[in-house]
């Protein structure tokens, strides 16, 4: 395989393609332990490599900023039960301007050593105020012609509201383009499609409120991602993979493959366990009498002889056959959460 490598090499800069040979040249290093793997996912943002939990970062500091606000107020008031809104507020100036002092002196080339705990409010620091644009946008502003309408649209607007909104909605929109990158890897496996898509409960619609922390409900029973409606009831998601067949030809129609079946019966299991250990499972606070179930399985652009129309009727017909459990293609869930953003889009409501 070596030898095949530094042939293609050759043959890439004989033909004059430099592009090709410095990859080939990248993947014989990392063969012969010359190139290591953090190397190679920084430079290529490999599935599941950098990009990608940097991303996942930020996305969960910016959707954790009150709850880490309210923490921080409520250890400050316990250490000041006197305090006002006066001292309160002076607080955070403080806060504000230790991490930002880190920030401006790393670029007059000034390191301190800082504790761990304050690496990761000195990092959103530098994100915020070096990294991110705010503010309105003139025509001298460089950056205003990359950003989309939407953006510019937010970030010309005064009020904080709508540029937190704004922001959320990027982020957002970002994370529903890194997993639908996922899903219509023909390559991706069940682990890698769990891995992108856990923490964006909100694929799932509005009646949901979030993601229950624990997966492992009773013993024998792990779930994929188990949601939580308002009243506390759990709401099961199971995900198969993306490259496989959902349904098939069967005399003058189509049915759903087996694949689909079995996935069907498996979520009838977890239902069933959780049935059964419903008194023991409210000690975590969850009721798991009247929980559902949904297996997201396959996707449009695996079936080799069958229409996105033919995929979506066809388990339209089954889903009405079934009680607790539904099944939806990848594709499905994510364009319906698509459209969602875009009814959310706070210049979509400027506009209209």
């Amino acid at each position: 395989m070596l030898d095949l490598i530094r042939f293609a090499i050759r043959q890439a800069e004989t033909g004059n393609d430099l592009e090709s040979a410095a990859r080939l040249d990248d993947a014989l290093g990392y063969a012969t332990g010359r190139v290591l793997n953090p190397e190679l996912e920084n430079k290529y943002q490999l599935l599941d490599g950098a990009m990608s939990r940097n991303f996942t970062m930020f996305e969960l500091v910016m959707s954790n900023v009150h709850l880490a606000i309210s923490s921080i107020f409520d250890e400050f008031l316990e250490e000041h039960p006197q305090a006002g809104v006066a001292e309160a507020r002076e607080y955070f100036r403080r806060l504000a301007r230790a991490s930002i002092q880190v920030v401006e002196d790393r670029e007059a080339g000034i390191y301190r050593v800082r504790r761990l705990d304050e690496e990761a409010s000195i990092w959103l620091a530098d994100t915020l105020l070096r990294r991110s644009s705010y503010g309105p946008l003139t025509a001298s502003n460089r950056l205003a012609d990359d950003l989309p309408p939407e953006s510019r649209a937010i970030l010309t607007r005064a009020d904080a509201e709508s540029v937190l909104a704004g922001m959320q909605l990027q982020i957002r929109r970002r994370k529903l383009a890194e997993i639908r990158r996922v899903v219509e890897h023909p390559y991706s496996s069940e682990r890698q499609i769990q891995k992108a898509i856990t923490g964006a409960w909100w694929l799932f619609g509005g009646e949901y409120v979030g993601q229950s922390l624990r997966r492992r409900l009773t013993r024998g029973l792990e779930l994929d991602i188990p949601l939580l409606r308002p009243d506390g009831v759990l709401h099961v998601v199971e995900l198969k993979r993306a490259a496989v067949r959902v349904i098939q030809s069967h005399r003058t129609a189509t049915i759903p493959t087996e694949e689909v079946h079995k996935g069907v019966v498996q979520a009838q299991n977890y239902l069933k366990l959780l049935d059964e250990n419903r008194d023991k499972i409210l000690g975590h606070g969850v009721d798991t009498r009247r929980a559902t179930a949904v297996l997201v399985i396959g996707h449009p652009a695996f079936q080799d002889k069958f229409s996105e129309v033919q995929v979506n009727e066809t388990l339209r017909v089954y889903n009405s056959h079934l009680s607790r459990i539904e099944v939806i293609t990848y594709k499905q869930l994510l364009d319906a959460a698509k459209r969602v953003l875009d009814l959310t889009d706070p210049s979509a409501s400027d506009l209209a």
